[in-house]
C-alpha cells in the first residue's frame, strides 16, 4: 500500500518502546522524533508541524489523555494513535471520543501500528484536502459574488444613466452618493452586508425624477409653488418604481426614494415622518445628498465652498437632520473630502453637456471606526 512520508512524534517514558516504534515508523518511510515526557511533546508540537503522534497513556507528570486533548483543540490536522500497557475498555472509548484515531494494547506488533499510522495518515489527509477544496469553494463563491454585486452596480449605473439624461445631476454625484452612504452607515455601526447595500441603494435616491418634466428638472432658476410640489412628487414616483421587490436592497432603495426628503422635526415630504420613523437608510442619505449638492454644481446654482456647507448643514442639526447622524458625519469629514476628491466631476470625455453619464462603479473605502455611542437601528 503507497503512503505518502510523514512527520511522526513518539511519545513514551520508556525509551526501548520509543525507540521500537521510531524504528518500525522511520523503515516504513517517515520522519520519527521522540518526547519522554507530555510537556517535552508539547514544547516539540509548538515548534514544529507534526502529522502523526503515538502517544502513551499513562506518564509522569500530564497523562496521555490530558494531551489529547491539548491536540485535539490546538493542532486538529495532527492525528493520534493511543498506545497503553493494559486493555481498559473505558479509557479505549474516551481516547477515540476524544480524537485519538486508534487504541493500542502493549505489546504493539509492528504490522499493527503501521496499518493503523498509515490509515490514521489518510484520514487525515482527507480532512486537510476537504478544507483546502472547501477554502477553494468558498473563495470562488466569493469570487463569484463579488462578480455579482459588481455586475448589479453597473446595471443600476447604467439604468440611472437614463435620468442623468435629462437631469443636471453627474454620474459621478452617484458614485460619491453611495460611498459616502457607505462610509456614513459603518461609522453609525451597520453591519458591513447592510453598508454595501445602501452604497447599492443610496444612487437611486432620485430616481423618480425621471418621472417630471424637463421644463422643471431643468429649470436654471428658481421653481414657482406649483413646480415645486410636482418636483416633490419624484419620491413617490421612485418609491413606486422600486415598490414590491423581495431583494433587501431595492427595499432599501424604495425606502430611501421614499423618503430622503423626510426633516428630523417631521417638516419634510412626502409625509411629513419625524424622527426614528424616517428610515435610517434614508435620514443618512438625507444628509449625504445634501452635502454633495451643495458642494457641486447644479442647474440652478453654482457649488459653494466646503465649509460654508457644512456651517448650513450644521444649523440643520435636529431639524432637518439626525443629530448624531450629523455627528458621525462631521466626524468621518477628512474620509468624506478623500472620496470627493477621488470622484469628481469629469469634464472631458463625457457627453456633450459636459455629463460624465456612466462613471466607472467599482471599489470599495475602508471602513472607518464608529463613534463611542453610537447604535444600529434594526430595519
Amino acid at each position: 500500500m503507497k503512503h505518502t512520508p510523514a512527520t511522526v512524534l513518539v511519545i513514551d517514558d520508556e525509551s526501548a518502546v520509543r525507540d521500537l516504534i521510531t524504528r518500525w515508523l522511520s523503515a516504513d518511510g517517515h520522519g520519527c522524533a521522540q518526547a519522554a515526557t507530555a510537556q517535552a511533546a508539547w514544547e516539540y508540537l509548538q515548534a514544529h508541524d507534526v502529522h502523526l503522534v503515538t502517544l502513551d497513556i499513562r506518564m509522569p507528570g500530564d497523562s496521555g489523555i490530558d494531551l489529547l486533548h491539548q491536540i485535539g483543540q490546538t493542532y486538529p490536522d495532527t492525528s493520534v494513535i493511543m498506545i497503553s500497557a493494559v486493555e481498559e475498555t473505558q479509557m479505549a472509548i474516551e481516547a477515540l471520543t476524544c480524537g485519538a484515531c486508534a487504541y493500542l494494547v502493549k505489546p504493539v506488533k509492528r504490522d499493527q501500528l503501521i496499518f493503523h499510522a498509515r490509515r490514521a495518515l489518510e484520514r487525515r489527509q482527507l480532512v486537510v484536502d476537504n478544507r483546502r477544496y472547501l477554502r477553494r469553494l468558498e473563495q470562488r463563491v466569493r469570487e463569484q459574488t463579488v462578480a455579482i454585486r459588481r455586475a448589479h452596480e453597473e446595471t443600476i449605473c447604467r439604468l440611472l444613466a437614463a435620468c442623468l439624461w435629462r437631469d443636471g445631476e453627474t454620474g459621478m454625484h452617484l458614485r460619491r452618493t453611495g460611498l459616502l452612504s457607505e462610509l456614513l452607515a459603518k461609522g453609525a455601526n451597520w453591519p458591513a452586508s447592510d453598508a454595501e447595500d445602501i452604497r447599492l441603494a443610496a444612487p437611486m435616491h432620485d430616481v423618480g425624477k425621471i418621472g417630471i418634466r424637463d421644463t422643471i428638472l431643468r429649470k436654471p432658476g428658481k421653481l414657482s409653488p406649483e413646480e415645486s410640489e410636482a418636483m416633490k412628487q419624484h419620491t413617490l414616483i421612485g418609491s413606486g418604481m422600486l415598490a414590491g421587490s423581495n431583494v433587501p436592497m431595492l427595499q432599501m432603495a424604495r425606502d430611501i426614494a421614499l423618503a430622503h426628503h423626510e426633516h428630523w422635526d417631521g417638516n419634510g415630504y412626502p409625509a411629513g415622518l419625524s424622527g426614528h420613523a424616517i428610515p435610517e437608510s434614508a435620514r443618512i442619505v438625507a444628509i449625504v445628498d445634501v452635502f454633495d449638492a451643495l458642494t457641486h454644481d447644479r442647474v440652478h446654482r453654482p457649488a459653494i465652498p466646503e465649509e460654508e456647507a457644512l456651517a448650513i448643514m450644521q444649523k440643520g442639526a435636529g431639524r432637518q437632520f439626525d443629530p448624531l447622524l450629523l455627528a458621525i458625519f462631521f466626524s468621518q469629514l477628512a474620509a468624506i473630502s478623500r472620496i470627493a476628491r477621488e470622484n469628481q466631476d469629469e469634464t472631458a470625455g463625457t457627453e456633450s453637456g459636459g455629463r460624465n453619464l456612466i462613471p466607472p462603479w467599482s471599489g470599495e473605502q475602508p471602513a472607518q471606526p464608529p463613534m463611542p455611542g453610537t447604535r444600529r437601528e434594526r430595519p
